[in-house]
This record gives structure tokens, sequence and C-alpha cells, in this order.
């Protein structure tokens, strides 16, 4: 594979990637909205719904498009320079094997919820339990095209696995994501502080709920995958990565901390400087965030440690 088509499915992946936790975050704050926040027909929870709304619909559009052009780069990787793909190449890589089948799950699960996203729409349905079944889909369907699917696990527990760790990203950094777009605009001024400060008091027993999902499925799977041997991690491309992976994660979790216990007491006592304290925090950890996605899209393809 050259290193311009390596970059580019990286990049795909990673759009993959953060769609799935978007996704994810929409219907968790959509959960917080429903328990902490008036479905008035006027006025800030009406407008934070509103743009809830209007980001899921893209995010699995983009989805959707980015599945489809990871297909196509699956293929590019089995051509030389200047070889054309043939019928056989394209069905052999996009129809036979277990890659294919959980990129065939996961493509026809992102077209059923781009349709039943739309068709929902103006239901103001949040959340729907039928999305978070397809989304679920969708996050299965992800797990079967890298290690997680491979031999190294017996059954499908490194699948399960896997799917526990995008599961909590989801609900962990999808969500925060999603408040920094959904919520914060609305409820960002000094007359819905209390609002605000609620739904992120609110969000942090799904941040803790996340974050440990994360933690406790990434160490399982590092310990599997390096066989418990540290001379692994360190010898490794991927050991390599991993340890920039958790280097990034310890500064999302000590943000996540702050966010928790220094800016939510102060959005609480209203103070002056809280949403602005918050937005920052919230940058700074997104951002830390998708450092983590960049690895995680560099992990897949990296070879195990003993391979």
């Amino acid at each position: 594979m050259s290193s311009a088509l390596l970059a580019l499915y990286a990049a795909v992946r990673g759009i993959i990637y953060v769609a799935i936790l978007l996704l994810v975050g929409t219907q968790v704050v959509g959960l917080i909205l429903r328990r902490n926040v008036p479905h008035d027909a006027t006025g800030a929870g009406r407008d934070v719904r509103t743009r809830l709304a209007r980001i899921a619909s893209p995010v699995a559009l983009t989805l959707l498009v980015a599945i489809i052009v990871r297909g196509v780069l699956q293929v590019g990787t089995f051509l030389d320079p200047g070889e054309s793909a043939t019928p056989e190449l394209i069905r052999s890589v996009l129809l036979d094997g277990p890659w294919a089948h959980a990129w065939i799950l996961q493509l026809a699960a992102t077209i059923v919820l781009v349709g039943a996203l739309r068709f929902r729409r103006g239901t103001g349905i949040t959340p729907d339990p039928v999305i978070g079944i397809i989304v679920a889909v969708v996050i299965w369907g992800q797990t079967g095209m890298g290690h997680a699917g491979g031999d190294t696990w017996g059954w499908d527990v490194g699948r399960i696995v896997d799917a526990a760790h995008l599961l909590g990203a989801g609900i962990w950094l999808g969500t925060l994501g999603t408040i920094f777009l959904a919520v914060v605009p609305v409820l960002g001024g000094e007359v819905h502080l209390s609002s605000l400060a609620t739904i992120v008091r609110s969000f942090s027993i799904y941040a803790r709920t996340g974050a440990t999902l994360v933690v406790i499925s990434g160490l399982t799977a590092a310990a599997v995958y390096s066989k418990l041997s540290p001379s692994a991690l360190i010898h490794s491309t991927w050991g390599r990565l991993l340890l920039v992976k958790l280097t990034a994660l310890l500064g999302v979790v000590a943000l996540g901390w702050y966010n928790w216990k220094v800016v939510t007491p102060a959005l609480e006592g209203r103070t002056d400087t809280a949403p602005h304290r918050l937005r920052t925090a919230i940058r700074i950890e997104l951002s830390l965030g998708l450092i983590m996605l960049a690895i995680t899209t560099m992990l897949v393809v990296s070879a195990l440690p003993g391979e």
C-alpha cells in the first residue's frame, strides 16, 4: 500500500470513528435532555433539540459516504500501481470473507440509519430506541474490520471488547462533542446557566461510565495483544502507538476531572467566566480525543507484537 493511500485510508477510518461516536453522543444527550430539560414547544429546550436533530442526519450521511469510500480503498490495497480492478477482485474483496461481511453489515445498517433519521426527523423523538439499535449494529460491523475480528481471540470475544471500547468512547467523548455542538451554543448565555449546569452535571455520570468502559476494554485488549510483555509494547510500532494513546488518555481524564470538580461547580454558582472556561476545557479535551482517534486509526493497521 502506498503512503498516500495509507494516509487516505487512515483519514477515512478516522471520519468513521468520529461519526460513530457522535451518533452515540446524540442519543445520550437526548436522554439527558429528556430527563433534565422540559420538552416545551418554544424556548431553549426546543432549540437544543432542533440542533441535535440537525447534527444526527448529516453525521449519518457522512458515515455512509466514508464507508463506501472505505470499500473502494480496500479494493485499491490489493492492486499494484497501474493495475485496474477486475469484477472478480471487487467481488472477492467486498463480498467474500469476514472483513467483507462486516463491511456489508455496517453499510446496510448505515443506509437504514440514514433513512430512519430522515423519516423521524420531524417527530422530535430523542433518544430513539430504534436509532440506538441501528447504531449498535453499525458499531458491531466496525469491530469486524480490525484486529478484534482476527484469530487472536476465541469466538467473538475480541469484537465484544472492541464494541465496548467504541461504545464507551461514544458515551464519553461522543457525548462531550455533541454537548459542545448542540448544547453550549444555545445554553451558554447567562440566562440559561442553570440549565447548562444541570446538563453538564448529568453528563458527568455518563462520562465516568464511558471512561470506565474505555479503560477496562482497552487494557483487556492491550493485555491480550501484547501477551503481557512490556518489551512487546516498547519494541513494536503497535506498542509505541498504544503508549502514546494512553498518554493522551491520561490528559483527557485529567481534563474530565477538571470539568467535573471545577467548571461544573462554577456553572452551578453562576460564575460569569464559567461558560468560557467550559468551552476552553471541552476544546482541549476533544482535541486530545481526536489525537487518540488518529492513533487508533494507525493501530488498526499496525502489526501486532510478534506478527
